[in-house]
């Protein structure tokens, strides 16, 4: 334990010595470190000027880095305008950023489609072409080389074991990988759900191949304050067979349509949980399904509210 201490005590020596003498490699390293509160006091604020400092150099990830967090606020006000405007300044002459402008003026310009009303009570509702096939590709080629499987912490061992009930491969969209385009996704989800943008969680994506599936659950949360009040799905592809949401409680199958988002309630009006939005996600027989959650809360919501989150 001391010789963790001690090592750990020795790395953020380090760390900040090369950082002071301007190492953008160790002002981004160190900036992660204070962000997420790892062998250091987590100060976001801390963060966010190590990661300018070493953007200043051109550090291409702490540019990303700083980009994201003055979208999503996570190390301060958050200021999307701010953000985009970086975005269109480094597009002028970097082909990654200029991908990502053009992306951000197609998904301006989409209006946002109607509902179509699948259940009144409880509410779960599914709107067609909510979001254009090349911004469904920008979340699966971001998350493609992030993706891992789906693991819990056995409570016993305290090791990692199997998901139970998710059999997919995940990832999600963290503080600093929340680029301008995922951000803009999270605000169109909000925009339609009626709920303010700070409250969803972070943008998770799910990857199923065939036979693999999500079983009956129910996305609340046990013991918590800040309750999953709706969940929003997005379907990101075509081109596979199976892997429709079932509604069993409800008789009500929802077959995925690449750019559909689907969106239901989680609670009661009182916050309660309601038991008849359990569902699954069925398995799929050929190809992939590739999905995007976001779990909104009945307020504002921080990763950093359950725990730190990378």
């Amino acid at each position: 334990m001391l010789l963790g201490q001690r090592r750990a005590a020795d790395a953020v020596a380090l760390l900040t010595t090369r950082s002071q003498a301007s190492d953008a490699a160790a002002q981004y390293e160190l900036g992660l470190w204070r962000l997420y509160g790892q062998c250091v006091e987590r100060d976001p604020s801390a963060a966010l000027d190590l990661f300018r400092d070493a953007a200043a150099q051109h550090h291409l990830e702490a540019v990303a880095a700083e980009i994201a967090l003055l979208g999503n606020g996570m190390a301060g006000t958050a200021d999307p305008a701010a953000a985009q405007a970086r975005v269109a300044a480094l597009a002028a002459s970097d082909p990654f950023y200029r991908h990502q402008q053009d992306l951000l003026e197609q998904i301006a310009a989409a209006p946002l489609p109607p509902a179509e009303v699948l259940s009144v009570d409880p509410d779960i509702r599914f709107y067609s072409d909510f979001l254009p096939p090349a911004l469904c590709d920008h979340v699966m080629e971001a998350a493609r080389v992030r993706l891992a499987p789906s693991f819990v912490i056995d409570p016993v061992s305290r090791q990692r074991v199997p998901h139970p009930v998710r059999t997919s491969h995940g990832t999600n969209f963290g503080p600093v990988d929340e680029d301008c385009v995922i951000n803009a996704i999270n605000r169109r989800i909000a925009a339609v759900t009626g709920s303010d943008w700070r409250a969803g969680e972070m943008l998770h994506v799910l990857r199923y191949t065939p036979g693999q599936q999500y079983r009956l659950h129910h996305d609340g949360l046990p013991n918590v304050t800040n309750q999953r009040q709706w969940t929003a799905i997005v379907y990101l592809n075509h081109g596979f067979d199976g892997g429709a949401t079932d509604f069993p409680l409800l008789g009500l199958d929802v077959a995925p349509r690449r750019g559909g988002l689907l969106v239901f309630a989680n609670t009661h009006g009182n916050g309660a949980i309601d038991p008849r939005t359990r569902h699954e996600g069925k398995p799929v027989d050929t190809g992939e399904k590739w999905v995007a959650t976001r779990w909104i809360r009945t307020r504002p919501w921080s990763p950093w509210d359950d725990g730190p989150a990378r």
